[in-house]
């Protein structure tokens, strides 16, 4: 799906910058950011994506619990995905019931697929 633009919310500047590169190279058009702020700050300036991919433990959010909804707000009807390192049983005990989540580290065509049934749900 060329030239989608896609969040990434990921505060670990290697993984992120890594993520950007594969969905460049894809024909995505991603744009970094580094914490919830950031984003809130970029949806502010009119940034509207077709889809976001969020590190599930990222700085600002209000938990991860919580992380999803809360981007929702900020992004309505835009589709996200959680990356985490957090093993699913983990995840539960921390109240993180979404959906869609690629576990780190991930295969890069997982990654693509990931992001393509994100936004094939759209």
């Amino acid at each position: 799906m060329p030239d989608k633009v896609i969040l990434i919310i990921e505060d670990d500047l290697h993984i992120g910058g890594l993520v950007a590169q594969v969905l460049r190279e894809a024909g995505y058009l991603p744009e970094l950011v580094r914490d919830v702020h950031a984003a809130r700050a970029e949806a502010a300036r009119g940034l509207h994506p077709a889809g976001v991919l969020s590190d599930l433990m990222v700085s600002g959010s209000a938990g991860p619990a919580q992380l999803a909804a809360q981007l929702a707000a900020i992004f309505p009807e835009v589709p996200i995905t959680l990356m985490t390192g957090v093993p699913s049983k983990r995840r539960a005990a921390l109240g993180v019931c979404h959906d869609r989540v690629i576990e780190k580290p991930f295969e890069l065509e997982a990654l693509l697929d990931s992001v393509a049934a994100m936004l094939a749900r759209a």
